[in-house]
């Protein structure tokens, strides 16, 4: 039941945090007990790591509470978003790190794409943890392209049944996911195992990215092949025009899910 989950989420949460403090705890004590002995770097390494290991925890921190103020029912302003500025912002925060890792990072959107309905913040947050990890599992020479386009949804239950929506899709060329670990990708804590930088991730992002897409009343997917690469991929409602907007701009609609 919840209890069992909450317990195992709390659990799983005080091991990830161990194992870092643990490292920082012996880097501080193997400095302060054998610091006259060792070489300026060694003590640089032993501080670099340790430099590390915080960072790590502090992703972990910031992504557990992310995490649970999701989960809290904590209301939600949702109003009209501009894709392009999202997009845009998602690329310049990632550019250096794919120049740095020789891969081509670009978005594939059209300048007069349709707004959509959402929170600017949280769909950023999305973008951030989808293109973050696609670049940490695509090797140099590839490439991470950042898409949305509008399409008709003809089997919307709705009273016209057809529906504009607009699609947004992270692809990368990169290592690909193991179908049997795609059942489990979004699952809290779980980690594709035998892979590079696992220590990178805090194991909670894409449970972030399908809390706040169902948030967004849609669902996450995700297509991929080993060796070949994945694509995340989900849909938005679009806003044709003012008349369109739940309950009017004016009045800004809080989503409490």
């Amino acid at each position: 039941g919840v209890n069992a989950a909450q317990g195992r989420f709390i659990s799983n949460v005080s091991h990830e945090l161990r194992t870092p403090l643990f490292n920082i705890k012996s880097f501080i004590e193997t400095l302060y007990e054998y610091g006259d002995e060792l070489t300026e770097d060694q003590k640089h390494e032993f501080l670099d790591t340790a430099n590390r290991e915080t960072d790590r925890l502090t992703r972990l921190v910031n992504d557990v509470l992310d995490l649970s103020r999701l989960e809290s029912g904590k209301q939600y302003q949702f109003d009209a978003v501009d894709l392009n500025q999202t997009i845009e912002q998602t690329l310049r925060t990632y550019q250096l790190n794919a120049r740095d890792k020789g891969i081509e990072l670009r978005k594939d959107i059209s300048q007069d794409i349709a707004r959509v309905w959402g929170n600017y913040d949280l769909l950023l947050q999305v973008l951030a943890n989808l293109v973050g990890n696609a670049l940490k599992f695509t090797n140099s020479g590839g490439s991470v392209v950042i898409r949305a386009y509008e399409w008709q949804d003809q089997n919307a239950t709705t009273p016209h049944r057809s529906v504009n929506r607009v699609r947004l899709e992270v692809a990368d060329t990169g290592v690909g996911i193991d179908p049997e670990d795609q059942k489990r990708i979004f699952d809290r804590f779980f980690r594709v195992e035998n892979r590079v930088h696992t220590l990178e991730g805090t194991g909670l992002g894409l449970s972030i990215v399908r809390n706040i897409v169902e948030k967004h009343h849609s669902s996450i997917h995700i297509k991929s092949e080993v060796g070949v690469g994945t694509t995340f991929w989900f849909d938005l409602s679009m806003i044709q025009d003012r008349c369109d907007l739940p309950f009017g701009i004016a009045r800004p609609n809080l989503e409490n899910l």
